[in-house]
């Protein structure tokens, strides 16, 4: 008998480290909380991450607004104000 469950695979790929190059981050300020972005593989940004978030549903609405999932909201962290380079 088979089943059809997914396997899940981690990865060591994944990092929660910032850049410290100030110009390969950028953060995108939604009123709760920030959008945190680095340079991608690609030309462009890619999110990163959150930080000092206050709602949400918010941060939520500012993904969707930006035709991103907010299924990263679960999937990606949040950095301390701090860790973001100046």
């Amino acid at each position: 008998m088979s089943t059809n469950a997914t396997r899940q695979q981690e990865s060591d790929a994944t990092t929660t480290e910032l850049p410290t190059d100030p110009n390969a981050v950028t953060v995108a300020e939604t009123g709760a909380g920030l959008l945190v972005f680095v340079e991608a593989d690609r030309p462009g940004k890619e999110l990163a991450g959150f930080a000092d978030v206050a709602d949400w549903s918010v941060i939520r609405d500012a993904l969707r607004n930006r035709g991103l999932g907010v299924g990263a909201t679960t999937n990606l962290p949040v950095f301390d104000i701090d860790e973001i380079p100046q």
